[in-house]
């Protein structure tokens, strides 16, 4: 929201202000929010978002218990495991911040869209680390050694990881 003392310009570049706006259409800082006038009206998407990030978060502390278990750390597939695990937590932590921040903004339509882009990717982490436990307790419970298997789930995670970055 815009101040109600009469600062409808942007302080960074000048540039006149409307009503409720949050960016400049200028320069694209932020405009200054009175934090006494803003009422934060919880997003509907901030229940949803949050219950992603505890599965997510469940998952992954699941599937690197299994690659503790299943690889010594010696061994060049845990490290590529762990490897993996890591980007994947990095990118599914900045996707969950850019997601938080969208629910800030004002419901719009255009917003709500990609909202809703943002929480299918987040979802889409979420089934590509339980498709990881699942051939990992494969690997588990059959005890063997097929690196086909393994290299396709390197090759899963890499997949994720690229079509993330790309969005």
């Amino acid at each position: 929201m815009v101040e109600d003392n009469h600062n409808h310009f942007c302080i960074y570049c000048g540039a006149k202000l409307v009503p409720n706006q949050h960016f400049c259409s200028q320069c694209g800082k932020e405009v200054y929010h009175d934090s006494t006038q803003t009422v934060k009206t919880p997003s509907r998407y901030e229940s949803k978002v949050k219950q992603i990030e505890k599965e997510y978060n469940s998952k992954q502390a699941r599937a690197s218990e299994l690659v503790e278990k299943l690889f010594d750390p010696s061994h060049m597939s845990y490290s590529k495991f762990t490897a993996a695990i890591k980007r994947s937590n990095q990118l599914f932590a900045n996707q969950l911040k850019i997601t938080q921040k969208m629910m800030e903004l004002d419901s719009s339509e255009v917003v709500n869209r990609q909202l809703e882009d943002k929480i299918r990717v987040l979802n889409t982490f979420v089934d590509k680390m339980e498709e990881l436990i699942n051939e990992l307790v494969i690997q588990l419970s059959s005890n063997k050694d097929d690196d086909d298997d393994i290299n396709a789930l390197f090759k899963d995670m890499d997949d994720l990881i690229g079509s993330v970055k790309d969005y």
